[in-house]
């Protein structure tokens, strides 16, 4: 059986594609041309993060925006990943693996094409780990912060923010991470 690949929506035709998927604008490439998938780069995720823009289309983001965020990032009320657009936030949800819930696990080691550069400590902790659920969290802004857990890295936040939904996008095949919390409106 085939995945299902969705079809690319009108205002990301022409950008680059990997597998049938459009490659996020935040994803970094190699000298070779190789796409990192699930690797971001502090330069590209300081300036989508500080400069508002979304990860997928690099635009600026509209009046409200979507934070893709696992269990881990809905307590501390902040994510490392930048925000996306909503028409771009609903194709990543049909289209990325790891927000599908596909992937088990998160990759066992570094990227292939990254064996000599040494992985954050963050991405140290996710090596082989289960994978999360995922949820989008719907705000109207958000705060930039030093995260809270990994320090020297950059984060989105909404916790002087009430966000205005956070919705499940995925669940995690593991138990290993708890019970989702519940579907948050605003009032």
């Amino acid at each position: 059986m085939t995945d299902f690949v969705p079809p690319i929506p009108i205002h990301l035709a022409g950008l680059p594609t990997a597998g049938g998927l459009v490659v996020p604008r935040i994803t970094p490439q190699t000298a070779s041309g190789q796409f990192l998938f699930g690797n971001l780069s502090d330069v590209a995720q300081h300036r989508f993060l500080l400069g508002y823009r979304c990860q997928i289309c690099a635009s600026i983001l509209p009046r409200r925006a979507v934070l893709f965020a696992r269990i881990s990032d809905l307590l501390l009320m902040c994510t490392s990943e930048p925000a996306t657009c909503p028409p771009c936030a609903r194709y990543s949800a049909l289209a990325c693996p790891m927000l599908k819930g596909q992937m088990r696990h998160y990759r066992a080691g570094p990227h292939p094409a990254l064996t000599e550069r040494p992985p954050t400590t963050q991405k140290l902790a996710r090596h082989g780990a289960p994978a999360e659920s995922w949820y989008a969290v719907w705000v109207q802004t958000y705060t930039v912060i030093d995260h809270p857990v990994h320090p020297g890295t950059l984060a989105a936040s909404w916790r002087d923010i009430l966000p205005l939904q956070i919705r499940p996008v995925s669940r995690a095949t593991s138990a290993a991470h708890g019970s989702p919390p519940p579907e948050q409106q605003q009032p």
